[in-house]
């Protein structure tokens, strides 16, 4: 018999508000990391930091979509003063940037995972501000909302029989500011599609890899202010989903 099972999502750690290097607050969020599937390959020696395109490392969370994901986006929940279409369009890269295996490193698009925007809704995420995953609805929704402090954005994602079968993203604003395009005199600001990669890295089956020793890849769960390179997938990245599509 089949069992339907919620798993909870993982975090994405602010460093900072001013960009600092401390890794202290680095934190895994979910009651069920003991179900995670960690997979490495290719990673450094202990103390060496390689390249994002060098850097093999990678880990999965045991999950992965047998279809296309169809997602909306709660426009609604946008950051003051953001314009809708624009947030949706970075949200769409982001998506698209995972699918795609976005990358500057000259890697191939290998990867058969595939999504679609459908549009805006005014469903919420099913996340709560303590960044708790809720029931089932049968819409998979991105938006923004109060997680915890220290937590930039959090996924969860229900499976059944083994696959994945649905997924919300929520992006914190309580207590952090965004930005689409990067201002030179940036500060104290997190970019909404480096972020969001992150974070839909999450819902097609990628895990965490460790800050310490592959914090040039996306999948790092922590993320500087004013930092958008996660936008670019690094190696593991990418091996990652192609061992999963």
């Amino acid at each position: 018999m089949k069992i339907e099972r919620l798993v909870l999502g993982l975090a994405l750690v602010a460093a900072g508000a001013s960009g600092s290097s401390s890794l202290s607050t680095t934190t895994l969020s979910g009651s069920h990391v003991n179900s995670l599937a960690a997979v490495a390959s290719g990673s450094g020696s202990d103390g060496e930091i390689l390249s994002k395109c060098s850097d093999g490392a990678y880990t999965k969370n045991g999950h992965r979509w047998s279809s296309r994901l169809y997602w909306r986006f709660q426009s609604g929940s946008r950051p003051k003063g953001s314009d809708a279409s624009r947030v949706a369009a970075a949200l769409g890269r982001a998506a698209s940037n995972i699918t795609t295996g976005h990358n500057n490193c000259g890697l191939a698009d290998a990867i058969s995972a595939t999504q679609t925007y459908q549009g805006s809704t005014s469903r919420a995420p099913n996340i709560s501000k303590y960044g708790g995953c809720g029931g089932r609805d049968g819409r998979n929704v991105v938006g923004f909302g109060t997680l915890p402090r220290g937590v930039l954005g959090m996924t969860c994602w229900w499976t059944y029989g083994g696959r994945t079968v649905e997924t919300d993203i929520k992006l914190n604003k309580a207590y952090y500011a965004w930005f689409i395009i990067r201002r030179s005199d940036c500060r104290g600001k997190w970019s909404i599609e480096g972020v969001a990669t992150h974070e839909f890295g999450h819902a097609f089956g990628l895990g965490h890899v460790s800050p310490d020793y592959h914090s040039a890849l996306t999948m790092s769960p922590v993320i500087r202010a004013c930092q958008s390179a996660q936008r670019w997938l690094g190696l593991g990245d990418i091996l990652g989903l192609r061992s999963l599509y």
